[in-house]
């Protein structure tokens, strides 16, 4: 009975700290979203929009403003700098707390995830052209772990907290705390539970109450709705959903490909980010609207008409530096990229002149091509519809958007992947589409589930006294090792059963299975998949000495264990 009253105290004291931890995530990280957001678009509008800080050169009658040069190229330093100083590897983002989320420990690099935000910042404020809602991302869900992390808190499930931090940084970031409950479920978690859902939908909604109070940042995208008609709608939505998903694919390739162009420069990762700052510096020049978030541009192609030539430039360009950004180093999101590519996409697709459309279908075709071309980068297609349908207030947009995001979706997914993230972790040599229960198979070796109860012999051992000892111990099969346990063969009672007057080594196995001790148990299920007998002996990789044996029911047991977690986690 005592023991009962303890679980159930452990019990609630976890659920109220994963609570609480939840309402603090969710005001921490409203309150640092909408400070982030405000500094970058103000040091951004201070930089390029500021008269006095506006470097005019005036060549052959022509005036060339220098500050996107001078302002990009400062930033990129500053990235650069910090990667030497803080000796960074690389920057962490949302696959990484995707990733962090499925493991078995949560672990998740909580230094580095600040610091990832820090560089971040620094390369919106300073033009690159990079996104701001995915470093938002991985610091919600890198302040969670940080906080669960501290010696005063009682354990709280780690990726619920995560999850939390996620959907924290979504509702402050777009003012969407519907859409911040579904993207820690559709895109980091990928499963729902009622332990789940509670303390993330806390979070969502007092990051989304805090960020409308304090008011300092409005949600992005705010513009009148036009009314439309559906039958008129469709066709143009159709090519819309088509066009995102081949922009989609060519942006995520291009990301990856830039990414293998900065390893093959030779160049240490510290002097890689002056070359994605001194091209947008240079872009920048003559196009400024590819540079930073671009979210007045993107407002600007919902609301009005823009010369298709100017759509096509400003497509291409932001497709080249953003790809060139991330794959360098100039650290940042890809979401608010994709956004702008999608609106690009939708407004080029009003132009095509042979589907017939009217002035009234062109806020509908950059809504759509937004959420088609972003959710197809992010995998999140239910997200995106619920994010369309709280930021612009219509039922009715919502509804259309789906056509394009459906299209889109299906198509990256068949020809790509999942989404950016998912390829980034599986270049890695990690496997999501396999599923929570593959990762924590991969990270459970098998030495904890190693018996040490097994028959050994001298190798000079005859096979009279080898009958002997496997009898004594029940067991149709031991093991050949040296006197410092070196491990030299297995021999099978079946081998020897009549052959009593010999030496046992003759009649070893030959090529006999064998793992080592750090072998996950997804591994040696796989090499066990196929082998028949008794056990199999655990070795140490280095110095082949034997440290146990794992039998088939072993193997199962840890299965089950993993799986039996699994449904602790989800349920």
């Amino acid at each position: 009975m005592e023991k009962q009253l303890v679980n159930i105290y452990s019990i609630i004291k976890s659920n109220v700290a994963l609570l609480i931890t939840a309402l603090f995530v969710g005001i921490i990280v409203s309150i640092i979203a909408q400070l982030f957001i405000l500094s970058a678009k103000n040091l951004f509008e201070v930089f390029y929009n500021n008269s006095e800080t506006i470097f005019i050169l005036n060549l052959f009658n022509f005036n060339l403003n220098l500050s996107p040069l001078i302002i990009c190229v400062t930033a990129s330093l500053l990235v650069c700098l910090l990667i030497k100083i803080k000796n960074i590897d690389r920057w962490h983002g949302p696959a990484d707390t995707i990733y962090a989320s499925h493991q078995k420990k949560g672990t998740l690099d909580t230094e580095k995830g600040f610091l990832s935000t820090l560089a971040a910042f620094i390369s919106i404020s300073g033009g690159a052209s990079v996104g701001i809602y995915g470093p938002l991302v991985h610091f919600g869900g890198t302040l969670g772990v940080f906080l669960r992390r501290k010696k005063f808190m009682p354990v709280i499930p780690h990726d619920i907290i995560i999850g939390s931090g996620v959907a924290a940084a979504i509702s402050a970031g777009f003012g969407s705390p519907l859409a911040g409950i579904l993207f820690a479920h559709e895109v980091v978690l990928r499963h729902f539970s009622m332990k789940a859902i509670t303390s993330i939908a806390l979070a969502s909604f007092t990051a989304s109450v805090i960020a409308n109070e304090i008011g300092l940042v409005e949600p992005p995208f705010r513009f009148e709705e036009t009314i439309f008609d559906y039958g008129s709608a469709i066709p143009g939505l159709i090519f819309v959903g088509l066009s995102c998903s081949l922009i989609a694919i060519t942006f995520m390739k291009g990301l990856l490909f830039s990414g293998q162009i900065a390893k093959k420069t030779g160049l240490q990762n510290y002097y890689t980010p002056l070359i994605p700052g001194f091209l947008c510096g240079v872009v920048g020049c003559f196009i400024p609207e590819v540079l930073g978030l671009g979210i007045s541009n993107v407002l600007d192609m919902i609301t009005t008409p823009n010369v298709l030539l100017f759509l096509i430039l400003i497509l291409f360009f932001k497709l080249l530096l953003t790809s060139m950004c991330i794959g360098f180093g100039l650290f940042g999101g890809v979401f608010s990229p994709a956004i702008f590519l999608g609106a690009c996409v939708g407004a080029i697709i009003f132009h095509v002149p042979f589907l017939g459309i009217n002035s009234d279908l062109q806020p509908i075709f950059v809504v759509a091509g937004m959420a088609a071309l972003s959710s197809s980068v992010i995998g999140a297609p239910i997200t995106a519809v619920i994010l369309i349908l709280e930021l612009t207030g219509s039922y009715k947009y919502a509804i259309a958007s789906i056509f394009p995001i459906v299209i889109s979706n299906l198509i990256t997914y068949l020809s790509f992947g999942s989404s950016f993230f998912d390829k980034q972790l599986s270049m890695r040599g990690i496997m999501m589409n396999y599923g929570r229960e593959h990762i924590m198979l991969s990270q459970e070796t098998i030495e904890k589930y190693s018996s040490q109860d097994y028959v050994y012999f001298d190798k000079n051992i005859k096979n009279k006294e080898a009958i002997k000892k496997l009898k004594l111990k029940s067991s149709t099969e031991g093991y050949f090792i040296d006197e410092n346990d070196k491990f030299l063969g297995k021999l099978r009672l079946i081998d020897i059963i009549d052959k009593k007057n010999e030496a046992s080594f003759a009649y070893k196995e030959i090529n006999p299975i064998s793992v080592y001790k750090t072998s996950n148990i997804s591994e040696t299920i796989n090499i066990l998949s196929k082998f028949v007998g008794e056990s199999v002996p655990v070795l140490d990789k280095k110095s082949k000495k034997i440290t146990g044996i794992i039998s088939e029911n072993d193997v199962l047991k840890a299965y089950n264990d993993i799986s039996n977690e699994i449904r602790t986690i989800e349920k």
